[in-house]
């Protein structure tokens, strides 16, 4: 078995006993579901579902069992954020999904990739040993964790583009060395992202004889059927294309005609702000605890958050702060990525989110990587206002660290965010036609006010 730890990214679990809230279900295998049942676990339920068992069917897949939820989270979360199981028995008693926090497994074409959630105070700090020093224990747990994801599928640079493996593995390494770029703030290098993956598509429409008017005949024909042009099918295989990007755009070492293309985009605070606050108000529904609204009231609610936040109304409530500011503590209070403390970590978290391969999650890498620039518009906004929850005068290492966690757990991919778009079909058509627009990239690093 090929196992890759991530360089540079320390771990080890201090068995602290808090309830991460990470998971929408947490899947409990034979063996977890044998040590429960042999636990007198009912004290540790809430009284109103003592009586009722704490396994149900799973939601996403019926033939697995799940713990049962109550108020929104793991029935035996407590309100202090910790594990009653955990705190009644011990780290060894937790179902196998709690004991692999916050470790994912990423099951790959070259391999198992192995993960971090910086949802975990440890990983956010970077304490204890290398991963790679773990290698052993790693390779025992491997093969029984329950958090895996299976990535050898066919690989989507768009809905309409599949790549190869060797051309995506190509792609990561040049997202990854743009990441790594010195001098140049975070926010600009994610937008040079972007623009790579834009002029990637580009370049492979163009190989490919693919054209939204025009579709060359040899490929027309044999794909009509799914409407997507599978790897390889023009007359340049991808690899080879992905190394003509690399030598006209990143043969430099500041990959300075990247940059300056992305210099010359200009943000738009208004649709900054109208994006995060209809996103910010959708997840945050799911954690409602009300029951799911209509469709035209789901509709309803995105235009009003949407105008509100453009136009400045209101006060912004985000999850996890136990508080609301105002958008002038965006001009009062600076965001300082340029902190070193700061943007080591903003850095580690956006580099380890490519190595673990956060960008085959979603539909395609090309909308992985819009949301990555909504997460750091994320942070910004979390960041901010811990600060003004707090009474600082400027972020700060601990504003960042907790407005990444508060990211991990409520707006990525493997998150109830994640399901929204299931849901709720019509966010992902206003997601969809909100990052389509070129001015998406620069707002979304751009302050909002």
């Amino acid at each position: 078995m090929s196992l890759h730890t991530p360089d540079g990214l320390n771990y080890e679990c201090v068995q602290c006993g808090k309830s991460c809230r990470m998971f929408n279900e947490i899947f409990v295998e034979p063996r977890s579901e044998a040590v429960l049942e042999s636990l007198d676990y009912r004290p540790l339920m809430a009284p109103e579902v003592r009586d009722l068992s704490p396994l149900v069917p799973g939601e996403s897949d019926k033939s697995k069992k799940r713990l049962r939820k109550h108020d929104g989270s793991c029935v035996f979360h407590t309100a202090e954020g910790l594990c009653r199981v955990h705190g009644a028995f011990g780290f060894e008693q937790k179902p196998q999904t709690c004991r692999d926090f916050p470790i994912r497994y990423a099951n790959t074409p070259d391999g198992i990739y192995i993960g971090l959630s910086f949802a975990c105070t440890a990983v956010l700090g970077n304490m204890g040993p290398t991963m790679e020093s773990r290698r052993a224990e790693l390779e025992a747990s491997a093969p029984v964790a329950n958090s895996r994801r299976d990535l050898t599928r066919p690989v989507r640079l768009t809905a309409r583009h599949e790549v190869s493996w060797e051309a995506y593995r190509l792609v990561e390494e040049d997202l990854v060395a743009i990441i790594a770029l010195k001098g140049q703030p975070l926010g600009s290098r994610l937008v040079a992202q972007s623009i790579y993956l834009d002029l990637l598509v580009a370049f492979l429409r163009e190989v490919r004889g693919d054209s939204i008017h025009r579709r060359d005949q040899r490929f027309a024909s044999q794909y009509s059927d799914t409407g997507r042009f599978p790897p390889d099918c023009g007359p340049a295989p991808d690899a080879e294309v992905v190394m003509t990007m690399r030598r006209q755009y990143l043969s430099r070492p500041d990959a300075a005609s990247l940059m300056r293309l992305a210099a010359k985009r200009r943000p738009s605070p208004m649709l900054h702000r109208a994006f995060l606050g209809l996103v910010t108000a959708f997840r945050q529904g799911v954690d409602s605890g009300t029951r799911a609204p209509t469709r035209w009231a789901t509709i309803a609610r995105i235009f009003r958050h949407y105008s509100a936040h453009a136009l400045r109304l209101g006060r912004v409530d985000l999850a996890s702060l136990g508080g609301r500011f105002d958008y002038a503590d965006f001009k009062r209070i600076p965001f300082r990525q340029d902190d070193p403390a700061t943007a080591e970590l903003l850095d580690r978290f956006f580099a380890h989110t490519l190595f673990r391969k956060d960008l085959l999650a979603a539909e395609s890498v090309w909308l992985a990587q819009r949301f990555s620039l909504m997460h750091f518009a994320l942070i910004r906004w979390h960041a901010v206002g811990h600060a003004a929850i707090t009474a600082r005068a400027a972020t700060d290492a601990e504003c960042a660290s907790e407005a990444i966690r508060a990211v991990e757990l409520h707006y990525l991919t493997h998150t109830h965010f994640g399901q929204l778009f299931e849901k709720f079909p019509s966010l992902g058509m206003v997601l969809d036609s909100v990052v389509r627009k070129p001015l998406y990239a620069p707002s979304m690093v751009g302050a909002p006010v």
